[in-house]
């Protein structure tokens, strides 16, 4: 036997062993990697920060570059102005919003119990006047609080645990997220010579230049895209959650801070974030009002439709060119 055939064979051996060992310790392979993925979440958000600020980086970087006294530190200053804006945006945000919202919650913790009973009275009425349909709704109020009382003796001493596990990690989400700021401003600082180092290490994988021509053209696509897309879905549901907040200032619902930034923020979601938003703001309303649980039922109808039609199209335009169904799918990989 020759020594090329029985490297053939003795590589092929040990592809088979390490094959056979990976399959027989798949859990352990797996958590392995989990861990190291959770160990590097830090890096992951930071990259996803800078992706973000990239665009607001540069524009200050090109404003500074024209003041010839500073553009020898246009980057590092344009970096500086960059992270000291988001932190005023955040600042200012939580300052503005945290005490009526902290406000909002108190209130509604307070109210909310008056609410239950104030609705299962009309509910008894309203049974108490319709016999044929009291036995149905009396069967399904059993049934829910046989569920419910199930639920406590089974499952609840494990959500108070898991909510107190979650309470002690607050500590290393915020260690996180002080790495991930860090290394968000390293990659601003240094983006072009990340992007070649990628693209080094791309090339030493793939020497077809047609091949590596065509996948830069394809991710210049989808960079230009998928951003267009980020900042013009952002742009547009706050837009979305100021009108919202306006309208319903102008019809005197109740709450109106809280379920503005509810269907805001859920409207970030395509296609299932407006109704996201919608089916909690509603159910909130209707413990305090029937009456206007449904002029906000027909208000959001009437948003989503001003916004699919005409807010969204205005903002995004053809940035994306993709279907709800492939933005979903973007997002969620």
């Amino acid at each position: 036997m020759n020594k090329s055939k029985f490297m053939t064979y003795f590589l092929s051996l040990a592809a088979a062993i390490l094959l056979l060992f990976a399959l027989l310790h798949i859990g352990d392979i797996k958590n392995g990697f989990m861990a190291f993925f959770a160990a590097l979440e830090p890096l992951w958000v930071g990259i996803a920060f800078a992706y973000l600020l990239v665009p607001v980086a540069a524009f200050f970087e090109r404003q500074l570059n024209k003041i010839k006294r500073i553009s020898r530190y246009a980057r590092p200053v344009s970096v500086l102005i960059t992270s000291l804006a988001v932190v005023a945006f955040f600042a200012l945000l939580c300052a503005v919003l945290l005490p009526q919202l902290i406000t909002s919650v108190s209130d509604l913790a307070v109210k909310l119990p008056g609410m239950l009973e104030k609705q299962l009275s009309r509910l008894q009425l309203f049974l108490a006047s319709n016999n044929q349909f009291a036995s149905t709704a009396t069967n399904l109020v059993e049934s829910a609080e046989n569920m419910l009382m199930t639920w406590i003796k089974t499952n609840l001493l494990a959500t108070i645990s898991n909510i107190a596990t979650s309470l002690m990690s607050v500590g290393s989400a915020i260690v996180n997220l002080i790495l991930a700021l860090i290394i968000t401003i390293y990659q601003l600082l240094d983006r072009e010579r990340y992007m070649n180092q990628c693209r080094k290490l791309f090339h030493t994988v793939s020497k077809n230049e047609r091949i590596n021509d065509a996948v830069y053209d394809t991710m210049r696509q989808a960079n230009k895209m998928f951003g267009g897309f980020i900042s013009g879905k952002l742009i547009d549901s706050l837009i979305v959650g100021i009108i919202c907040f306006v309208f319903m200032l102008i019809l005197r619902l109740d709450y109106p801070l809280i379920i503005s930034v509810i269907v805001g923020v859920t409207n970030i979601i395509p296609m299932f974030g407006p109704f996201i938003g919608a089916i909690p703001s509603a159910f909130l309303l209707l413990l305090v009002d029937p009456k206007q649980c449904l002029i906000f039922v027909i208000f959001v109808l009437v948003l989503q439709q001003v916004d699919g039609n005409i807010i969204g199209p205005r903002i995004l335009g053809d940035s994306t060119g993709l279907s709800s169904l492939y933005v979903t799918i973007a997002i969620l990989l």
